[in-house]
């Protein structure tokens, strides 16, 4: 309950709080800096309460004034039961009761979420620790300002007890003892609790109670236009941002400009005062009760609730529920539904309807068109501006990344001001009015209606997750070797590194030439292509060779996906096991169109022995490096809020939003820790791998996706690290697929050495594959292809037996489904596909190959047999960067 509470009341303060701090380290780049940034925008933020708390206060003040002599007498004549019944009968004359004296305390009721939400972030804070401001020298810990051999005072909590007197000796002029005794006891009470709290935390409560005294000064000294001469300044502060953001700072002028626009907008506010008040002006003339404004402010607040708390994380999970499933103790991703629905009903349910309540009617009509404006707006950002940032990992990270053009995000920000206009046109009709509640009524209906739906469907597809779960996947405590090799038979290891680029082996080269020699005894082979440019149709041909690219997998209509990837999964591992190899395999791509493993299918076959890595050894090498990362459902807790807001937020604002996957966070190992989940395994492997084998001959057929989660690395090693501090000099120094691909041949390397040193690297035939490549767009439209060819380009590298000298090049055309051929050759003679009964070889290649290079190859239900196929193309043999060597299929 207490979690519930915290998660309606506090978290939304501070998620603001933290998207505050957050786009003023962008600007300021200072964390003291950004601590005065959250300070002064919370304070301007919470001024209407703050002005309406002072009203009540006012009110309560003047009512128990006026009744003070009478309740005196009545305490002076009556005792007992009656003195009661005559003070009741008093108020109840006077339309008072005695519950009314809350209102004198409200305005310090309004400090206590904003104390506790700023408490609970700033005292954790990682980025103020160590970090230094002014005369402090370090923000995450008490000033210690005078210091003893054996001790020290905290000064910050002095000042900001002493200003904190002065702002209530000031505010509390002319008031009886009690009020006076109130307000310096609370400002006692915040000394206790804050004297030994980060010096960044007090330094925000410090500024708090610089602004409660300005409050107070500006109530107290008789000025005439108040409130103009508030605006005037505040607009100046606006556009000195405006100014610094583009004059002086030097950061992404994208960001610049979209801050800058959100100043401008704050500093036009006295300019649109005037129309807004005609506005709020004419809305009374509108005939509808308080009930019916309070319905018209529920309705379109429930629905943008419902909207990002509901619908939008349950699309996003109902596409893939297994990736949401079993995440560390969570093994229902509906928890997540639930957990964003609470924070989405704190967001914009809890805080709008406590807003909603505190001002005059005339407010709450305007809330209540705001309130509609806001609904219509998400709507239309969501549905009809979704965007294009194509896959989205569990992580929440877009493989695209988020970018549009001024123009696109002009079109929507023009389209969204005339959708408001015309809305807020509807509130000044009295017959569209009485609409409004009816339309936002079947837009409520319809998402929950899908979003009931989507439940249902998460539900099914986790209950069939469920039945094939096993204790194979719980967590492993220790790093053992489960992968063995034979010292004295042959053996042959397939290695699928998932998305792995070919157009990146060169540039490694150059910076890496060392690695030449590491990678002994291969040969790289530019030249190749692969079949699809996602994992799901771009893995099988790797696995099952050319019976199952897309084409031919669609000539066998009588058979489900499904199975014909699991036979493609299963191909290599029976053949090589029907003739007494001992098999190990590892972590094979979408096994019964699983995204978690999903070990069945090997359930036939005792000699194949499957074996989970992918995120297993994650927590162990977090641990042995010290790095202090979330938790992955902790960033799904946190982020799948963000999406959802950046879903529906105009074009304009989602770059600031998604942050480069960080999501308004300051903490920079969100996407770190997707990349670690493959990385883990493949920096353990020499570690994973002993010299045991039960058998002379060994196969092992790994997949690993250090290559396919692109972050930036400590340079030059390629190695994890929160915060990187080096880069590197070579022209792909930012280019985070780029880095991710260099720690692959690094980490390889390294294993390659340790099999070198067990005397296993001359009899053992190594094939390094991707199943794609990334889309990166060096060079396929450059040269007059319509397509980014180094997504279809993947990373082929072949070892044979006691084969030696540096890595070669051959130019040879190949594609990734010579992967069985190249594997059995010399070993296992006239393979033969043991579900077809057709052989295993390239006999194909002599043909043009057909290639899915749209992407547009679909696979929605693991029980399809047809592919959806349009603007696909062929290659024939020959460089493939070579446009006469590409033609559009069907022509």
């Amino acid at each position: 309950m207490t979690n519930f509470l915290y998660t309606i009341i506090i978290y939304p303060i501070v998620e603001i709080i933290e998207l505050i701090f957050v786009f003023s380290q962008k600007v300021f780049k200072t964390p003291g800096i950004s601590v005065l940034a959250i300070g002064g925008a919370i304070s301007i933020l919470t001024l209407p309460l703050y002005a309406v708390a002072e009203k009540w206060q006012q009110l309560e003040r003047y009512i128990q004034k006026r009744l003070a002599p009478d309740i005196a007498k009545i305490k002076a004549v009556f005792k007992g039961d009656e003195q009661y019944m005559i003070l009741s009968t008093y108020y109840r004359q006077n339309h008072y009761h005695p519950v009314y004296t809350l209102r004198s305390t409200f305005g310090l009721l309004i400090q206590i979420p904003f104390f506790i939400a700023a408490y609970s972030y700033l005292s954790h804070l990682d980025a103020l620790k160590g970090a230094s401001f002014l005369f402090i020298t370090d923000l995450g810990a008490p000033d210690a300002l005078i210091s003893f051999h054996d001790g020290g005072i905290n000064i910050l909590p002095i000042i900001m007890t002493l200003i904190n007197i002065i702002a209530g000796a000031i505010y509390t002029r002319g008031f009886p003892l009690k009020d006076k005794i109130q307000l310096y006891g609370m400002a006692l009470i915040f000394l206790v609790l804050l004297y030994n709290s980060p010096a960044g935390l007090v330094i925000y409560w410090t500024l708090n109670n610089i602004f409660s005294l300005l409050k107070n000064l500006y109530y107290a000294i008789p000025l005439k236009n108040k409130a103009k001469i508030l605006l005037a300044a505040l607009s100046v502060c606006c556009l000195f941002m405006v100014y610094y953001l583009l004059a002086v700072h030097k950061g992404n002028i994208k960001v610049r400009a979209n801050l800058s626009a959100l100043f401008g907008m704050i500093a036009l506010v006295p300019l649109l005062l005037p129309f807004l008040r005609c506005l709020i002006t004419k809305l009374p003339r509108i005939a509808s009760s308080p009930r019916e404004t309070m319905i018209r402010f529920l309705l379109s607040f429930g629905a943008l609730a419902l909207l990002t708390g509901i619908f939008l994380p349950s699309m996003l999970i109902v596409s893939s529920p297994q990736e949401f499933s079993f995440i560390d103790s969570y093994t229902t991703p509906l928890f997540f539904v639930a957990n964003t629905a609470a924070q989405a009903a704190g967001l914009l349910l809890f805080w709008p309807l406590c807003l909603f309540f505190l001002f005059s009617e005339k407010v709450k009509k305007a809330f209540a068109v705001a309130g509609f404006v806001l609904c219509i707006g998400a709507l239309c950002n969501c549905f009809l501006f979704p965007g294009n940032y194509g896959l989205i990992s569990v992580n929440l990270v877009f493989d695209n990344g988020v970018s549009h053009p001024w123009n696109e995000s002009l079109m929507n920000a023009s389209f969204i001001f005339v959708i408001s206009a015309a809305a807020v046109f509807l509130f000044f009709i009295q017959r569209t009015y009485r609409a409004v509640p009816v339309v936002i009524t079947i837009v409520l209906i319809s998402l929950g209606g899908f979003s009931v739906v989507n439940i249902t469907g998460i539900q099914r597809e986790f209950k069939k997750l469920q039945a094939s779960w096993q204790g194979d996947y719980a967590e492993i405590t220790a790093v053992e070797p489960i992968f063995q090799l034979s010292k004295t038979g042959k053996n042959t290891i397939v290695f699928m590194l998932d998305r792995a680029m070919s157009i990146f082996v060169r540039y490694i080269l150059e910076e890496s030439p060392d690695l030449a020699e590491k990678f002994s005894g291969f040969v790289y082979y530019p030249n190749t292509v692969s079949f699809n440019g996602y994992t799901r149709l771009g893995s099988p041909p790797i696995f099952g060779g050319y019976e199952y690219t897309p084409i031919e997998m669609m000539k066998r209509s009588d058979v489900p996906m499904v199975e014909k990837h699991n036979e493609a999964l299963l191909l290599m591992p029976r053949i090589f096991s029907d003739v007494g190899y001992e098999v190990t395999v590892a972590d094979q791509p979408y096994q019964n169109y699983s995204q978690k493993p999903d070990p069945s299918i090997y359930a036939p076959y005792p000699e194949i022995t499957p074996r989970t890595t992918n995120e297993q050894y994650t927590n162990i090498w977090i641990k042995e490096h010290d790095i202090p990362l979330p938790s992955e459902s902790g960033v799904l807790k946190r982020n799948m809020l963000w999406y959802s807001l950046f879903r529906v937020s105009p074009l304009a604002f989602r770059q600031g939003i998604y942050l480069l996957g960080d999501w308004c966070s300051p903490f920079l190992g969100q996407k770190l820790l997707l990349f670690l989940k493959g990385y883990a395994e493949l920096d353990y492997l020499p570690e994973l791998t002993g010299f045991d084998a039960k058998k002379e001959n060994v196969a092992l057929i790994l997949n690993n996706n250090t290559t396919h989660e692109p972050s930036l690395l400590q340079v030059p090693e390629y190695r994890p690290v929160l915060a990187v501090t080096n880069y590197g000099e070579g022209r792909f120094k930012k280019e985070a697929a780029f880095h991710t691909n260099m720690a692959a041949w690094k980490r390889l390397a390294e294993w390659f050495d340790y099999l070198k040193a067990a005397d296993v690297y001359d009899n053992t035939r190594i094939i390094l594959v991707a199943d794609h490549g990334a889309s990166q767009n060096f060079l396929g439209r450059q040269i007059g292809i319509p397509f980014d060819i180094e997504q279809f380009n993947p990373l082929l590298l072949v070892k044979d037996f006691d084969a030696e000298g540096n890595l070669k090049t051959d130019n040879t055309f190949m594609s990734n489904a010579d992967v069985p051929a190249i594997a059995f050759a010399g070993l296992i003679e006239n393979p033969v596909n043991p579900f077809t009964g057709n052989p295993v070889n390239m006999d194909m290649k002599k043909d043009p190959l057909y290639i899915s290079v749209t992407g547009s190859i679909h696979v929605t239900q693991g029980s399809d047999n047809v592919l959806d196929v349009r603007g696909d193309y062929y290659v024939r043999d020959g460089d493939i960067y070579n446009p006469a060597n590409w033609s559009k299929a069907g022509e």
